[in-house]
């Protein structure tokens, strides 16, 4: 009696099984309880054999006692078999609670893991055993060892049948499925002269819908056709896969007239009947109007060739070694010349290294110092020493250096040291400076010169998200954009570019051709014809050189260069703060709204062409500030983004 109370309590409170697909309960029944007391783990697959790209279920199931699991310390562990040669279209990463049961007196749990899989090829698949881990403790105790116990079940086979060599031909590359069928979906107003238009060949049936191929159509002359991306929607009914697939394409008519679409025959193996049975979509007429008023906007220049400018590839080399060259001109202490007993001093020692890498064994010391930026008298001091010192080696004249020539080698060095420094330094920022990035041939352009702007503006925003930084990538998203009428996100996109290359002449060309964009619009493109990077990079190369100055003494050059300095890191710092700030203009008249849903209150109206500010974005929603003040959400597709939004 109380055994089964303790039943119908653990039925009551079990987890909900409607996840476990309904193939895979219905296969609990092939896994039948353990005799009391043990424990049992078992793999089966749904059926012995199956054909090639079949649906088939793997299930592995272990029956566990209810006494023995409450005495565990720790849950047991199930390690379902890994397959391959297949496709898995879902697993269940966790064993569930599928059912409990009255077994002579003792209660056990029943945990399952299934997943389907669909084999991509015939041959015979072996899983390997499922094993089952679990500890029990010796005693009552706490501080008990565990006996830990490991449990494996027998492997299990599938026969993957491959399609009779009788049908393979007349399948060809057909998929394996179910009651497929096909048909033509048309653009609701038809097609126009030089527009692109979109066309979609639709696929319904049962199995996966992933591994369908691409129907074989031949297409009628007068119209250019591009293959855009598939789009998949996948469905469960009782445990069975099945859904829809899209394929879809962008035709441009040549002509006014009808464009005939062909008939589509698409067999595929039904491993009901094993039969191959074809599908088809009748052929269908698309009628194709006049082009539209406006739509004879000049094509603006392309660029087939994608690159980052390389003052943004040499930034973040030249700002470290510009940091370290201002280090060693101004937080280095000066050297001073130590008194020593001991000829030469080692002042002395450094001034003779440097004189005789500066004249290389010629005699007229004195002039290669003043072209240096030494002064006359301490040239001719160096060169009297020089004498003097040469003087002792041929005669009873004692060698050693006058009182003087400690400071005069102190402000000689003081004067070349930092030359040198800053040249080497200076150098290494050059040479960084002069990594340029490779050009890589990525572009759409064909598409955006054969008529296809809606299509090419899809290329170039790809170019855009994997090169944000590359002007070229926004002049041509923003050439597509104004060609197919989207004058609000051409604008946006012209603005970033002129913000990376504002010395563009095909950017300022283009902005200047589109007419349709607002004055305060275009009042926004940048003035200075600096970008961002190349003040950043311009105040990398000043900072050395002001602290030379300083070094030297040269108080004028070190005020205007430091001027100079702060001016080209000022504007380079908020270029880049602006780059970085999500900003947008509305693209079309819309509404603020309290969240991020459809049906959530109104809070103001946002009128096309204002600029705001984006806080953050959530799916396909941003919340911005307008530049009026007003703050609320906006769905994504009604901004436009100067520069990434993500």
């Amino acid at each position: 009696m109380i055994a089964a109370l303790a039943l119908l309590a653990s039925l009551a409170m079990q987890q909900d099984t409607t996840a476990l697909s309904p193939r895979a309960q219905a296969m609990l029944g092939q896994f039948p309880p353990p005799p009391p007391g043990e424990v049992s783990v078992a793999t089966r697959f749904s059926t012995p054999s199956a054909w090639v790209g079949e649906q088939v279920e793997l299930v592995t199931a272990a029956w566990f006692p209810r006494e023995l699991r409450e005495r565990l310390r720790r849950q047991p562990t199930l390690r379902a078999p890994s397959l391959s040669g297949l496709w898995s279209v879902q697993a269940q990463p966790t064993p569930q609670l599928a059912e409990t049961r009255l077994v002579r007196g003792r209660v056990y749990d029943l945990f399952v893991m299934h997943q389907t899989i669909f084999p991509l090829g015939d041959g015979t698949i072996t899983a390997p055993p499922a094993v089952l881990s679990y500890a029990v403790p010796t005693s009552v105790s706490f501080f008990a060892p565990e006996d830990r116990k490991s449990l494996s079940s027998r492997p299990a086979s599938l026969v993957v049948r491959p399609v009779p060599a009788a049908l393979a031909r007349e399948l060809g590359s057909g998929p394996t499925a179910r009651g497929i069928r096909i048909e033509w979906r048309l653009p609701i107003d038809g097609l126009r002269v030089g527009t692109p238009g979109t066309v979609e060949l639709v696929l319904r049936g049962v199995g996966n819908a992933v591994l369908w191929p691409t129907p074989e159509i031949t297409w009628p002359a007068g119209v250019r056709v591009y293959p855009e991306p598939t789009r998949q929607v996948s469905s469960r009914v009782n445990g069975v896969f099945g859904g829809e697939k899209r394929f879809v394409f962008t035709l441009v008519p040549d002509s006014v007239g009808v464009v005939a679409l062909p008939r589509v025959r698409y067999p595929f193996f039904d491993p009901t009947t094993a039969s191959v049975v074809a599908a088809a979509a009748p052929a269908i007429g698309v009628a194709v109007r006049p082009a539209l008023p406006g739509s004879d906007r000049p094509l603006l220049p392309v660029t087939d060739r994608v690159a980052t400018p390389w003052t943004e590839r040499a930034l973040p080399i030249a700002l470290p070694l510009s940091a370290l060259a201002v280090l060693g001109l101004v937080v280095r202490p000066r050297r001073r010349s130590r008194p020593v007993v001991a000829a030469p001093r080692p002042a002395d020692a450094e001034l003779l290294q440097v004189v005789a890498r500066l004249t290389d064994g010629g005699a007229d010391v004195a002039a290669v110092l003043r072209r240096r930026g030494v002064s006359p008298e301490d040239a001719d001091a160096v060169a009297a020493w020089l004498a003097a010192r040469d003087a002792a080696r041929y005669g009873p004249v004692r060698a050693g250096s006058p009182p003087e020539i400690a400071s005069v080698a102190s402000r000689v060095l003081a004067r070349l040291r930092p030359a040198r420094r800053g040249a080497m330094l200076l150098l290494a920022v050059a040479v960084g400076a002069a990594t340029v990035s490779a050009q890589e041939p990525r572009s759409p352009v064909t598409r955006y010169r054969d008529g296809d702007p809606a299509g090419a503006a899809r290329g170039f925003q790809e170019q855009v998200r994997a090169n944000p930084r590359a002007p070229v990538a926004w002049r041509n998203l923003a050439a597509a954009q104004w060609r197919q009428g989207d004058d609000v996100g051409a604008a946006a996109a012209w603005l970033r570019a002129l913000e990376l290359a504002p010395r563009d002449p095909l950017t300022r060309e283009a902005w200047r051709q589109a007419s349709t964009i607002p004055v305060d619009v275009r009042a926004r493109a940048p003035r200075v014809p600096l970008s961002a990077a190349e003040s950043l990079l311009l105040a990398a190369i000043l900072a050395p050189l002001g602290a030379l100055a300083w070094r030297t003494r040269r108080r004028r050059a070190t005020w205007t260069l430091a001027v100079l300095c702060a001016a080209a890191l000022l504007h380079g710092a908020d270029g880049r703060w602006q780059q970085r700030a999500g900003r947008v203009l509305v693209r079309r008249a819309d509404v603020l709204r309290v969240s991020p849903v459809a049906a959530a209150p109104a809070l103001a109206g946002a009128p096309a062409w204002v600029s705001g500010s984006v806080e953050r974005r959530q799916d396909e929603w941003v919340l911005v500030t307008l530049a009026s003040g007003a703050r609320g959400w906006l769905p994504i597709e009604a901004v436009a983004g100067i520069g990434p939004l993500d």
